[in-house]
């Protein structure tokens, strides 16, 4: 069986809760998990797979329909998330224009979210649920035993896919069947590396790299905090890393094979287990890979022996979500951050010369404008290099969306429609009960000005600029952010 994995195009993403503008100057990003359901379909050496990349490649309508065409898959598998549904039903209605005999399966964030209502979309035949390594060869041995190409769609006689974990699809009688559940991933490093070969690496950047070519790497799956913001429906709760080595040998093969010198970890908190960081940082080092690299993590989680040990093993940059400069807010969001500690963490990172980006929410439930004016103060007072603002938005499938239909200040589940009937125009509801739409959106632009216009932060990022190429681009980067702000007002 040949299975074209395909990531989709972004030209109906529905608003989030960051303007749109941050996204688009931030770079293109591979699709790396797309890219570890196509190294498990390789290892298997049962089947064949490629990979289409719709935003990196540019591709829409004609061009996206063409490159399907030269794909010429027997199964068609795509990323379903909740934001890009309505482009992924596009791929899924181009792909049965070409054949409707070929079965489209999608998996993802969203299609775990609402495996029902992705089911119910007319192009869709059946939803994978977990992580799709697992279970995206068992699938496609059930798929493909359907000799016949023209059944391959045709739902009268599922008994080869009904044991398969994860499985979902509508039988013959349009009834919902479940396969077994899809158990987390334990062991990570059983995982095969991600099919990067497949794609083309030049095509991916990011405004904030210093090498030539970057790349994305997972290193652990799971985030046992409990930020009531924040859901990884396919992912679970449970913290599974890989071991040290393992990570070592994926950085070393991009660095030799690929000549990938950057890499951004998409761990949700790179920084869990301190044993394993320096573990890592060790084994880098070792082994000379000379590479830079971005994680993420959270405050309680580092000290100034593991920044030390990030920094000389070429660690570069730290994501860290502090979303509130309010201690009674945090206590709501559950993100057990340390004000204090957090100032004296952002003070180490710029003494050992590890940049750090700070993240911040505005708009959560008991915020008002006392509240976000201690945020936007603490976000000027920390000397982070970088920060990231955003509209807190009840996501689907968190506590915080549930708390909002609980108490009344949603009307009906807009998430669970949206997902039964994917339209352009749909506008995500923000926590509206003591700010107004307009009141926090413009404080989230209000931080953004403030703090990239600071004549001493403009000359501080001028003196760090290696090269004219990155000067422009901090300069493209920043000019469109701060414009999005005047047209966001008129």
């Amino acid at each position: 069986m040949k299975i074209c994995l395909i990531y989709p195009p972004t030209e109906h993403m529905i608003k989030t809760n960051v303007p749109s503008v941050v996204d688009e100057v931030t770079g293109f990003y591979p699709p790396l998990g797309l890219l570890y359901v196509a190294g498990a379909v390789e290892a298997s050496e049962r089947h064949e797979v490629s990979v289409i990349d719709c935003v990196a490649e540019g591709l829409t309508d004609d061009a996206l329909d063409a490159r399907i065409r030269s794909e010429a898959p027997e199964v068609v598998g795509i990323q379903a998330i909740t934001f890009s549904i309505i482009d992924a039903c596009d791929v899924a209605r181009a792909v049965k224009k070409l054949d409707r005999a070929i079965p489209v399966v999608m998996g993802g964030p969203h299609a775990n979210l609402f495996p029902e209502e992705t089911l119910s979309l007319p192009e869709v035949d059946f939803v994978l649920l977990g992580e799709g390594e697992s279970n995206i060869v068992l699938f496609l041995d059930g798929v493909g035993g359907k000799s016949d190409r023209s059944d391959r769609s045709d739902r009268s006689d599922m008994s080869e896919l009904s044991d398969v974990p994860g499985i979902a699809f509508r039988d013959a009688e349009g009834q919902t069947v479940f396969g077994p559940p899809n158990p987390l991933i334990e062991n990570m490093d059983s995982l095969p590396m991600p099919s990067r070969q497949l794609l083309d690496q030049g095509r991916y950047s990011s405004v904030l790299a210093r090498g030539k070519l970057m790349t994305t790497v997972m290193s652990s799956r799971g985030c046992p905090a409990r930020c009531i913001f924040c859901d990884r429906p396919h992912l679970g709760k449970t913290f599974r890393a890989r071991s040290a080595a393992n990570v070592a040998d994926e950085l070393q093969m991009c660095a030799e094979e690929y000549g990938i010198d950057e890499f951004f970890f998409y761990d949700d908190t790179f920084t869990i287990d301190r044993k394993r960081v320096l573990e890592i940082c060790a084994a880098v080092r070792e082994r000379k890979i000379k590479v830079y690299w971005d994680i993420r993590a959270r405050v309680a989680t580092l000290d100034r022996e593991v920044l030390e040990a990030l920094g000389a093993a070429g660690c570069v940059r730290i994501h860290i979500g502090i979303e509130s400069g309010n201690e009674k807010i945090l206590k709501t969001m559950r993100k057990g951050v340390d004000l204090g500690k957090a100032r004296q963490v952002f003070s180490w990172c710029r003494e050992l010369g590890i940049e750090t980006l700070a993240y911040f929410m505005f708009g959560f439930p008991g915020e008002g404008h006392e509240e976000v004016r201690d945020t936007i103060d603490y976000a000027l007072s920390i000397d982070c290099d970088y920060v990231h603002a955003a509209a807190t938005t009840p996501f689907p499938g968190t506590e915080l969306y549930r708390l909002g239909l609980e108490t009344g200040l949603y009307e009906n589940d807009y998430w669970r429609e949206f997902a039964r009937n994917p339209t352009p125009g749909f506008l995500p509801g923000l926590w509206t009960e003591r700010l107004t739409r307009e009141e926090i959106v413009g404080y989230m632009f209000e931080l953004y000005r403030r703090f990239y216009r600071r004549p001493s932060y403009v000359l501080r990022r001028l003196m760090k600029v290696r090269s004219p190429r990155q000067f422009i681009r901090y300069a493209r980067a920043g000019m469109r952010i701060l414009g999005a702000e005047g047209r966001q007002n008129n």
